[in-house]
């Protein structure tokens, strides 16, 4: 059984629909509706709060049975200038892109370990972790996914739980689309494959990332971005 957060966005539906197709039990997981129709259950929290994820976590377990994969997929998204963040909108990005990944990690680890059984973790990056972004909490929060998915990956290996990551460049989903237009359009030119990637570009990588294919890697990170630098 795997579990996706952000699932009733572009690439969360998109895993969903993959990790379905592959055989698994998909449970959604949003603050709103709106998840695959290929989803065993779909269930709507804040993850913003780890209280609610450890909630979260307790309830599917208990519903649904102990998930062996994880898709840390939840994310928000602002075009915003440095010089305009306030407090609270830092706040949410890091506590929304990193925190979510964070503690839904650590309660499935928790529950893994103490069962003795295996398990595979994909967190979503981002191109912009790896060479910055205009907007600036978006960025630094994609970073700090990559070094927790280097970090987890390490730790939990003895106890055979793999964490990986993907690191998608420019996809077409709705929240690509609040990329201001002229920013946007410099993307599309700077890419080598000449155009914005698909939601399920990104579903097929983390799909072989959580299959029995990928068995031996953990501790990295795949990029889909068509050659974008």
């Amino acid at each position: 059984m795997a579990v996706v957060t952000g699932g009733a966005g572009g690439i969360g539906r998109a895993v969903t629909a993959a990790l379905a197709d592959a055989g698994h039990r998909v449970v959604s997981v949003d603050r709103t509706a709106g998840a695959d129709p290929t989803a065993h259950a779909a269930l709507v929290a804040d993850l913003g709060d780890p209280g609610a994820v450890t909630t979260l976590f307790r309830r599917i377990e208990e519903e649904h049975g102990l998930p062996g994969t994880l898709v840390n997929n939840a994310g928000v998204y602002e075009a915003r200038d440095f010089l305009d963040y306030t407090p609270q909108d830092y706040r949410r990005v890091l506590d929304v892109n990193v925190g979510a990944a964070f503690f839904a990690t650590q309660a499935l680890a928790r529950a893994l370990i103490a069962a003795g059984r295996p398990g595979s973790v994909v967190n979503v990056a981002s191109i912009s972790g790896q060479s910055g972004s205009p907007d600036t909490a978006y960025g630094a929060s994609k970073g700090a996914v990559i070094a927790l998915t280097l970090s987890l990956g390490r730790s939990l290996a003895p106890h055979g739980i793999r964490v990986n990551a993907v690191a998608p460049g420019l996809i077409d989903t709705p929240m690509a689309a609040r990329i201001p237009g002229r920013r946007a359009a410099e993307y599309r030119e700077r890419i080598p494959l000449g155009r914005f990637g698909a939601a399920g570009e990104v579903a097929s990588a983390i799909r072989y990332l959580t299959g029995a294919g990928a068995d031996y890697i953990t501790a990295s990170v795949l990029d889909v971005n068509g050659g974008l630098r």
